[in-house]
This record gives C-alpha cells, sequence and structure tokens, in this order.
C-alpha cells in the first residue's frame, strides 16, 4: 500500500481539543471533498495508526493505499462528508482495487529494522525503471529528494532527509532526477512551466504547468480561456495533457541597467534620495530612495524593488530588466511631496 500525499490529505489536527470535535472515521463509507477528491476508507490498524483506503477519479475506483488515521480524519467535517443518498444517485462510485503491500505493516513487523522489512522488496527495477538505492524525486508538499529503500511493482517505500520513509506510487509521486523525458510525458508527468497542450471544452489548447495540487491534477496556465473570475487557469488531470509541439517563444526582449525604458523618461537618481513615508506619520507605504532605485514596502508587505524614473509630472517604477511598468507611479506634487496609492509621503529621513 502506500501514502498519497495529496495535499489536500496531508492535513494535521492542530490540538487534541480540535480532535475531540471530530466525527469518527466511518469504514466502508465513500467521502466526498469540497475539492472534488473522494475516497473511502477500508480499515485501520491500531499498531500502526494507518488506514487502508482508497480514492476515485470520476466516479472509479482509481488508487489504493495508505494514509495515517490522523490524517484523514483531520478532514472530517470542514473538507469531507460523507456521500448522502442524493449524492450516491447523482454521483455513483464503483470499484475496488486490491490492496497492495504496506509499509507501515512491514516496518511495524520488523520492530523498525529496515533492512528486515525490505526483505520483501523486489531485487528488481519498479514500474518506471527504478530500483532500491536510486535517488529520485518525490511529491510531499512539493517536489524533495529522496532514496528508494524498498521496491513492490508500482508501489516504491523512500526515505526522506528528515528521516521519514513513506510509500509512494509512480507515475504521479515519483519524477526521476533532472529533466524529464518523452518516456515520462507519456505517462502522464509533468514539470512545473512545461509548455503543453490542454484539452479544454473538446480543444486542444497551449498552456504552461504553473503547479501539480495533488498526486494527478494539474495548474495550466491558458492564454484566453476563463475558467471564472477572470482567472485563465485550467484545472486538469494529466489524461487531458499533452506536450506542445510548437515552438518556444522567442525571449522578452531584456532592458539593460539603468537604460531608461521609453523615450522622455529619465532617472530618478539624485532627485528624491532618502526615505519617505506618509506625511501623518502614520503607518502605511515607505519608500527608500537610492542612486536610480526605489524600494516600495506596502503596510505589512514586503519589500519591492525597483529602477526608478521621472517623467511628465510623475515617479514611475520598473522591474530591473523590464520594458513594462508597474501597476502603479506616483504624482510629483506642487509642494514636493508625491502621491501614492495610499496618501501622499515626504522625505523623512536619508
Amino acid at each position: 500500500m502506500r501514502i498519497f500525499c495529496l495535499r489536500s490529505l496531508l492535513l494535521v489536527l492542530a490540538t487534541s481539543s480540535a480532535l475531540a470535535q471530530t466525527p469518527a472515521l466511518q469504514m466502508n463509507v465513500v467521502y466526498v471533498c469540497t475539492d472534488g477528491q473522494s475516497f473511502k476508507v477500508f480499515s485501520c490498524t491500531d499498531a500502526t495508526g494507518a488506514c487502508d483506503y482508497q480514492n476515485y477519479k470520476k466516479g472509479q475506483a482509481f488508487q489504493r493505499g495508505e494514509a495515517l488515521r490522523v490524517q484523514l480524519t483531520a478532514l472530517l467535517p470542514a473538507k469531507c462528508h460523507p456521500q448522502t443518498a442524493a449524492e450516491a444517485q447523482t454521483d455513483p462510485h464503483r470499484g475496488e482495487i486490491p490492496p497492495a503491500p504496506s509499509p507501515f505493516r512491514a516496518h511495524a513487523a520488523a520492530g523498525g529494522n529496515a533492512s528486515a522489512a525490505a526483505v520483501n522488496s523486489q531485487s528488481g527495477p519498479g514500474s518506471g525503471g527504478f530500483k532500491v538505492g536510486d535517488t529520485v524525486r518525490v511529491l510531499v508538499d512539493g517536489w524533495q529528494e529522496a532514496t528508494i529503500t524498498e521496491v513492490h511493482g508500482r508501489s516504491y517505500v523512500v526515505h526522506l532527509p528528515n528521516g521519514v520513509s513513506v510509500s509512494k506510487m509512480w507515475p504521479y509521486e515519483i519524477h526521476r532526477v533532472g529533466k524529464l523525458t518523452a518516456e515520462d510525458h507519456a505517462a502522464g508527468q509533468y514539470d512545473l512551466h512545461d509548455r503543453v497542450q490542454v484539452l479544454v471544452n473538446g480543444k486542444w489548447m497551449d498552456g504552461e504547468i504553473r503547479g501539480q495540487n495533488n498526486v494527478n491534477m494539474y495548474d495550466i496556465k491558458v492564454p484566453g480561456v476563463d475558467t471564472g473570475l477572470g482567472s485563465d487557469m485550467v484545472n486538469t488531470t494529466a489524461e487531458n495533457i499533452r506536450m506542445s509541439t510548437k515552438p518556444a517563444p522567442a525571449a522578452a526582449a531584456q532592458r539593460a541597467a539603468g537604460q531608461p525604458p521609453k523615450a522622455g523618461l529619465v532617472s530618478c537618481a539624485g532627485k528624491y534620495e532618502g526615505r519617505w513615508e506618509h506625511v501623518s506619520g502614520m503607518a502605511g507605504m515607505k519608500v527608500v530612495f537610492r542612486s536610480g532605485k526605489a524600494t516600495i514596502t506596502e503596510g505589512l508587505g514586503g519589500e519591492m524593488p525597483f529602477d526608478c524614473f521621472t517623467g511628465d509630472g510623475k515617479v514611475v517604477f520598473y522591474r530591473a530588466g523590464s520594458f513594462t511598468p508597474f501597476s502603479y507611479d506616483f504624482d510629483i506634487n506642487l509642494d514636493g511631496t508625491l502621491q501614492t496609492p495610499l496618501g501622499a509621503i515626504k522625505k523623512m529621513g536619508n
């Protein structure tokens, strides 16, 4: 068996009081979740604290593995609830996948002895061509490297840098180190910023991978698509994705250091040197001007560095190398203050 490292399924209860208020986990009951996922728990073992469960995709049994009872219980009732009779009528869930070897029980039976627990590990490579001792990338709230200690077909037990061993399933939770191959893409593996095509309303459209939010769901930026509230992000599974065959777009031109981004602008160097803050002395926007650069801090936000220029009665800001102006500029007031979106600021110090 395995631990599904779906981000939404790896929440941990923060306090014992929260645990006391959580409904008991029911066996052989389908749970449906607010993020579209669903799962069923078959059994839980007190000795290991692990539960045998499977998740579903489009109503069909998809993957089966193990998760700690506390991880599943933490989803109740805020994120997941037992499927109602009415929900079962409109969205039935079918199928049961046979259980796979359990790393929890193997290590428990071996008394924590990793060499004894690995006795049942196959000697040759598993799915994807990986073998014991290989370093791979695994999905654990983001990708990180780990070492394979056991091989069970598509299921691998890996040892993380923090000392914890977990079970991971190829292809969605295990990637090779380095650049993915055509075979990896054919198996449904993609990396951040891969240029792909995604099936949207029956049409293949070009986009870019921007994230993987669980074992088989990708966030893809697709220009020209509106998925609601002006968003162009499409969330879909690997079977609706393929690598793009179009050549990569030409790299955007980079502005040289100190180069005005357009005619009529000159560097702000020497004009506003020092620290500028709200004229009232109240907290808000702070800007530090130094030698043609400006560092803007908005309220409790972090520092934002820019190149600064003046022209047409304004102070304008550009990221280093960019020809695109920042989302706002400052008007130059007649009294020497600068008008920002959060009010007027004046020089308060050097």
